[in-house]
């Protein structure tokens, strides 16, 4: 039985049982029934949330409020050297781009015309990481390879990493004189979700007046090449894990240096 209580029949008036159950079946209280804003926050979660906030179930028959994470990434956190990427407290997800360094070029020698050979581009790991708000992850950026001094071959690059997640390998460095038409290798990810091979460094053809480009890593970088009909060059550094270019002699009293390799490159996106 429905029991009308109008402004001059209190609540005391109602006898226990007399409204049960059945008088608030599916569809008995409809929206028109219910007074603006008499059904309020805290009568549904037990308190007011914060502007912005939705309401979200507990599984137990409760609600609360929470705050809706922001879509993407909206943060990225550079190293260009080594260090540690500090978890500010609330992020759950991060994407790593790791790039490790290049090789250096190679060196021309004393008493022959000739080019050294370029070197190779650092290896790329990309990976999307999930872990526990509040975490530290030591972070390596691998060193570019020394550049090939005159009469000598190029440094490999260092290897860069991302905690225990995911690393690169460095480029090789290139040879002097290039006589074996054999490309410096470029470095390799491992761990990643997306393993790259850094560029090779490619082999000082062109003639003894050209000393290749270095071999490119995932930004590029490769060090421009050098060429001159007449003089000697060194070659030209590497940037972002780039490899060094190799050098040029256009003489047999004036040997030259390769490029330095470019240094690796971690960035961090959150």
């Amino acid at each position: 039985m429905a029991v009308n209580i109008n402004g001059d029949t209190g609540i005391d008036k109602v006898q226990p049982g007399t409204i049960d159950s059945a008088d608030f079946g599916p569809g008995v209280i409809t929206a028109p029934a219910i007074a603006t804003s008499a059904v309020t926050a805290p009568k549904v979660a037990g308190a007011d949330g914060s502007a912005g906030q939705y309401l979200q179930s507990d599984g137990d028959g409760t609600m609360s409020w929470i705050t809706a994470a922001a879509g993407g990434f909206s943060n990225m956190d550079v190293f260009t050297s080594p260090g540690t990427w500090t978890n500010p407290g609330t992020v759950e997800k991060v994407k790593v781009t790791v790039v490790a360094g290049g090789g250096g070029g190679g060196g021309t020698r004393n008493g022959a015309v000739g080019a050294g050979q370029p070197g190779a581009g650092g290896g790329t790991a990309i990976e999307v990481i999930p872990f526990p708000s509040g975490t530290n992850v030591p972070v390596t950026v691998g060193p570019g390879g020394n550049p090939g001094p005159a009469g000598g071959n190029g440094g490999t690059g260092g290897t860069s990493s991302f905690g225990a997640y995911c690393s690169a390998s460095g480029g090789t460095g290139g040879n002097f004189p290039d006589t074996t038409r054999i490309t410096a290798t470029g470095g390799i990810g491992s761990g990643g979700q997306i393993n790259m091979r850094g560029g090779g460094g490619g082999h000082a053809d062109g003639g003894p007046g050209e000393g290749m480009q270095g071999g490119n890593s995932y930004f590029g970088g490769g060090g421009a090449s050098v060429s001159s009909p007449a003089t000697s060059i060194v070659g030209q550094p590497g940037v972002l894990g780039g490899g060094g270019s190799g050098a040029v002699q256009r003489n047999t009293t004036t040997a030259n240096s390769g490029g330095a390799g470019g240094s690796g490159i971690v960035v961090v996106e959150y």
